[in-house]
């Protein structure tokens, strides 16, 4: 049976380095991947089974603290080396502080030293998923199950009862400096053993975390002593170790505020954890809270199983043009129908998938079955300009955007320039030299971009004159009061000829009546949504407006 490759990912802006090290890392039996900036590192520590990465620090866009962050976080198991010269050293101190990079190397590196240096990550590597293996597989994931069935348990008999949670919170840090966790949390567990006086059972659910599930005590009395519990914890001596300190974080809830909801406690009471200070604070959960938090949790859960029981669907609200009344395109809207959850706003479960990740999934399905729609709606009506596509600033960063929508436009033959690409303000300014190189590469496919919600962030021309814009539309909080209000006239009107100037046309969105309508008109905006013409339909409705055209000008003004 051969053994599995070890791998390393190379993440450097010098073309000649990854070169170099490419071939003395293969030629030493590693699988070997390349990148050029840290955005394109963590596109592919998304996609390969990364274990260790070699980064250098001096970068632009990202430098190599900022990418090993990022790491630490999407990829806790990766270990992660660090090189820079000597000029960068407080910098990359920094890094190290924070967990995030295992070992610093130095610039001008020996092959030698190098190669061995990267053998001991692998010996870490190996040793950190043998520990991290062996303890989630036995006891830690009975002991869930035991508590689980515990609080179903009380639950059932109606016993009031309540749940402390307790977490190493510097873990990774502790590790880095080769602290051993389990008699820590096992002296966390003695200390809670010998200062709680209740009926209680402990429950270790990782290797930094343990539970108390308390039973038979009502919320005010119970809420107190915790209190007094977690203010011992952080003035006794226990979690010094000589020149570092064990943080722990605690989180807590009773049964009173449960309702006969515990599904997710764990994970809510795991997010929820805040750090012990001196002031001995904690989080103490409501069922609002556990709610809210299930709820997001279940969302987050179950994007992969809406993609492929087609629970997403999309809907079209047309894009009117002034000039003729004509239905010349349409902007693409995301639903989702959740089995159990009913209908979910594309504000609730956007904000949560693009967090973990899923929303590139999420936007795949969005362009490929958008651009599927554009193709038959194409073959219906020759009125059609443009699909107006939604990209969150996530996909922005995700390098494999641009290879998608060319993949989509051909598959579909297509004419780049219908479609049109709709990105916010916000995710713009989040990363703007990162954005724009993703913008004008789509430019360079023929794909028209559009600014989003204009009006409601940042509002500057200044970017304008710096992106390939082809469309900027104008958001509904912009355009407030315009049917009365001489000032957002004469705004809207100048906003709109600057935007000629530069050969940028301008939609207005949200347009509810016919008196902002009459003033959208005067100040000469190109196209207009809204309810007044129609509100996001269906795929069938969609295209029976396409062919009829029930908004065109047939003779002088509006209908």
């Amino acid at each position: 049976m051969s053994q599995a490759k070890q791998t390393v990912l190379i993440v450097d802006d010098e073309i000649n380095i990854l070169k170099s090290m490419r071939r003395m890392f293969k030629q030493a039996g590693y699988e070997v991947f390349t990148a050029e900036s840290g955005l394109e590192g963590l596109a592919l520590l998304a996609d390969e089974s990364i274990q260790v990465i070699l980064s250098d620090f001096r970068m632009p866009v990202m430098n190599g603290g900022e990418f090993l962050a990022q790491v630490k976080i999407n990829r806790p198991d990766v270990v992660s080396l660090i090189l820079s010269g000597y000029a960068d050293f407080d910098s990359v101190l920094a890094v190290m502080n924070q967990g995030s990079a295992f070992k610093f190397l130095t610039k001008p590196w020996d092959n030698q030293v190098l190669l061995q240096e990267i053998a001991n990550a692998f010996v870490h590597y190996e040793t950190k998923l043998r520990q991290d293996t062996s303890l989630e597989q036995s006891k830690y994931f009975d002991n869930i199950n035991e508590f689980n069935g515990a609080v179903e348990s009380f639950v059932y008999e109606n016993i009031p009862f309540s749940i402390g949670y307790f977490e190493l919170s510097n873990a990774n840090d502790l590790k880095r400096y080769d602290v051993v966790l389990e008699p820590l949390l096992s002296q966390l567990q003695q200390y809670i053993s010998t200062h709680w006086g209740k009926q209680f059972s402990l429950y270790s659910i990782s290797d930094v975390a343990v539970i108390i599930l308390t039973h038979g005590c009502h919320e005010q009395n119970i809420q107190i002593d915790f209190s007094r519990l977690v203010s011992g914890i952080e003035q006794d001596s226990w979690h010094q170790i000589q020149d570092n300190k064990v943080d722990v974080s605690v989180s807590f809830i009773s049964s009173d505020d449960l309702d006969k909801t515990t599904s997710f406690i764990v994970e809510t009471l795991q997010e929820a954890a805040v750090l012990i200070n001196a002031s001995s604070e904690f989080m103490a959960l409501n069922n609002q809270y556990l709610l809210k938090k299930q709820r997001q949790l279940t969302i987050k859960s179950d994007v992969p199983r809406a993609l492929k029981m087609n629970q997403f669907s999309l809907v079209y609200q047309p894009k009117i043009t002034m000039e003729t009344g004509l239905i010349e395109g349409a902007e693409v809207l995301l639903r989702w129908r959740h089995d159990s959850l009913g209908w979910v706003s594309p504000g609730e479960f956007i904000d949560i998938v693009e967090a973990d990740g899923q929303i590139n999934d999420i936007g795949d399905w969005v362009i490929d079955n958008g651009l599927a729609e554009l193709s038959r709606l194409s073959r219906i009506s020759h009125e059609l300009q443009s699909f107006s596509i939604n990209v969150s600033a996530s996909q922005l960063l995700n390098i494999k955007l641009v290879q998608t929508i060319q993949d989509a436009l051909h598959k579909y033959n297509i004419d780049p320039p219908k479609l049109e690409i709709e990105v916010t303000e916000t995710s713009l300014i989040k990363n703007l030299n990162a954005t724009s190189k993703t913008l004008n590469a789509l430019k360079n496919l023929g794909v028209k971009i559009a600014i989003d919600d204009f009006g409601v962030g940042y509002s500057s021309f200044a970017y304008l004159t710096k992106l390939p814009i082809d469309v900027l539309k104008l958001d509904r909080a912009l355009l407030e009061g315009i049917e009365y209000n001489q000032d957002t006239q004469l705004l809207i009107n100048n906003l709109v000829k600057t935007c000629h100037n530069l050969n940028i046309k301008v939609v207005a969105e949200g347009i509810e009546t016919k008196a902002a309508l009459e003033k959208i008109n005067i100040a000469n905006c190109d196209y207009v949504q809204g309810y007044y013409y129609s509100a996001a339909v269906s795929k069938n409705e969609i295209e029976k407006l396409f062919i009829k055209q029930p908004f065109r000008i047939r003779n002088t003004g509006l209908e």
